[in-house]
């Protein structure tokens, strides 16, 4: 919660301060003002905006992707943008498949990618339906590997990775091998794809780490609770959201007939995916990494080292492949962006000591990023389709980085229209920050475009 005074001035729209030790801000004050008359407050998305609500719902609750948004927003996005039955749903950053699997429970055709490896699993088995298993040999299957005798493991988890080794009691790692080998000898691969998902999503559960903002972070005193129970209660919760009295998982649309096209996740880059299909977009709704030094390959680092990442040069190559998000980022070979609020805000970050001095490599690097993103939507998208992206603005050293609107401008010059900007929620700084900078209220928004039906595209400068 904000103080009266700041509640008073979000109420009156004046524009925070966007730099707290004098540095140049025209650029982006121009921004702002530019971009006020879209702005609409929906505070009451705040919550939907998290993953907290899928933790309750059935085939959303099954792999813990705190970074993503809710079913329930997604079913409010469908609504507000006007999705026709036969209207093809993306989700370029598809995460844990909240936006695929919810308009497919809606009734629509929908289809994702995204670049993490364990992201795009999770999705896949998510999106199967109870039909697609035969649910007497899952049941059967269930009971046989939790039953199952243990004995040491013949395959060893990655040796030089820190994480995997301070990450577990040893003897709880060796049950967790065990298991998966188990996993891995699984004639049938639906019910083999199933159990592995069961055993993965416990893992930081039994484990001395937990998924804490942008880390993963070592909790050495946490109890730890046994693995073949653990793993139990979450099978059989997996198993449970498939049979009756459970409804049916994914159903007809209701303005309209079943899609024609089934739904799909699979691994790609969002900065250069469509030389690889020719499918589609109607309506897209995503969430793209934020600008806030977020490490997915260090986040899901126990997940990825189960079967993914056999040794560290597995797991590196998966953190330079991911959106400059996060603070090793590559320096930008490119440089198409330069739009004066982000230039200002290098600047002022160039003229300062900074705690980490890849930061500005990281915000340059993520707008090139973002730049490509765009454009690729640009190709997928067909005319007149609607997009919403939930975003959240940046705070570095007391210089407040508007992502949201520098998005909204770069999808302008690519040729698509803004329509709204939705402000869900006002977050704070840190205590540290608040000392040394003051509090400073920083959106988390959600905004929406759509490509015009006839219109030729322009290009950046």
């Amino acid at each position: 919660m904000f103080d009266a005074f700041t509640q008073e001035r979000l109420r009156s729209r004046e524009i925070p301060p966007q730099s707290q030790i004098n540095g140049r801000t025209r650029a982006r004050v121009r921004l702002e003002t530019r971009y006020q008359p879209l702005f609409e407050e929906r505070l009451d998305y705040r919550r939907l905006v998290t993953y907290v609500p899928n933790k309750t719902i059935p085939v959303h609750r099954w792999f813990k992707f705190p970074q993503g948004f809710s079913a329930h927003l997604v079913e409010l996005m469908l609504q507000e943008l006007d999705a026709k039955a036969a209207d093809r749903i993306f989700d370029p950053f598809c995460g844990c498949g909240t936006t695929l699997v919810t308009a497919k429970q809606c009734g629509y055709s929908s289809w994702g990618i995204d670049i993490l490896p364990v992201a795009v699993f999770a999705t896949q088995l998510k999106l199967r339906d109870a039909a697609d298993y035969d649910l007497d040999l899952l049941r059967r299957c269930i009971d046989q590997l939790l039953s199952a005798k243990y004995r040491p493991p013949t395959v060893q988890a990655p040796a030089d990775i820190n994480i995997v080794n301070k990450g577990y009691d040893e003897r709880v790692l060796e049950k967790i091998m065990f298991f998966d080998e188990v996993i891995l000898r699984e004639e049938d691969e639906n019910v083999q794809s199933f159990l592995l998902l069961g055993l993965m999503s416990i893992l930081e559960t039994v484990s001395f780490t937990s998924k804490d903002g942008q880390f993963l972070r070592l909790k050495p005193g946490k109890p730890i609770p046994s693995v073949r129970e653990t793993l139990k209660r979450k099978l059989n919760l997996m198993y449970n959201d498939l049979v009756p009295p459970q409804p049916s998982l994914f159903r007809a649309p209701c303005n309209g007939p079943a899609p024609l096209a089934d739904s799909y996740a699979r691994i790609a880059d969002a900065r250069r995916f469509t030389e690889q299909t020719d499918d589609y977009a109607d309506v897209v709704i995503t969430s793209p990494p934020y600008l806030n030094r977020y490490d997915y390959s260090r986040i899901f680092s126990l997940e990825l080292c189960l079967n993914d990442c056999k040794e560290f040069e597995d797991l590196k190559a998966v953190r330079h492949s991911l959106l400059r998000s996060h603070i090793e980022s590559r320096e930008a070979q490119t440089d198409h962006v330069k739009h004066p609020a982000l230039l200002e805000v290098l600047q002022n970050l160039g003229d300062r000591r900074l705690n980490n001095p890849r930061i500005p490599i990281m915000i340059k690097g993520y707008f090139e990023d973002m730049y490509l993103v765009l454009n690729e939507l640009w190709e997928a998208c067909r005319p007149g389709a609607r997009l919403a992206f939930v975003v959240a603005n940046a705070r570095f050293e007391s210089e407040l980085i508007p992502v949201d609107l520098l998005l909204c401008e770069l999808a302008k010059d690519i040729g698509f229209h803004v329509d709204r900007l939705i402000i869900t929620r006002y977050k704070g700084n840190s205590s540290q920050q608040m000392g040394k900078y003051g509090r400073v209220p920083v959106r988390e928004s959600i905004v929406t475009w759509r490509k015009p039906v006839a219109t030729p595209r322009t290009e950046v400068a």
